[in-house]
């Protein structure tokens, strides 16, 4: 039995959020994230905090990235290698 992960698409069909091979972040991460700024916490102890860039948090919170919600979900099986 195999299990699956659901990938998070956008309506033209590229991933988003955490499905995205490139995300440092989950985005349980990025909506606390921007919870905590909308409490008033500076870039510099939200980087610090998330163990990213000042610049990636400042991204996140202006909507520059992970902004793209899911237009649609899909199933994939994982990738088995040296099989």
């Amino acid at each position: 039995m195999t299990a699956h992960t659901t990938i998070a698409l956008s309506a033209t069909g590229k991933r988003v959020g955490e499905s995205h091979p490139k995300a440092t972040l989950t985005d349980h991460e990025v909506d606390l994230l921007l919870e905590l700024r909308d409490e008033g916490f500076s870039l510099s102890w939200l980087a610090g905090k998330f163990e990213i860039a000042k610049t990636t948090a400042h991204s996140i919170v202006t909507g520059r990235t992970r902004a793209t919600q899911p237009a649609t979900y899909r199933a994939q099986k994982p990738h088995v290698r040296g099989v």
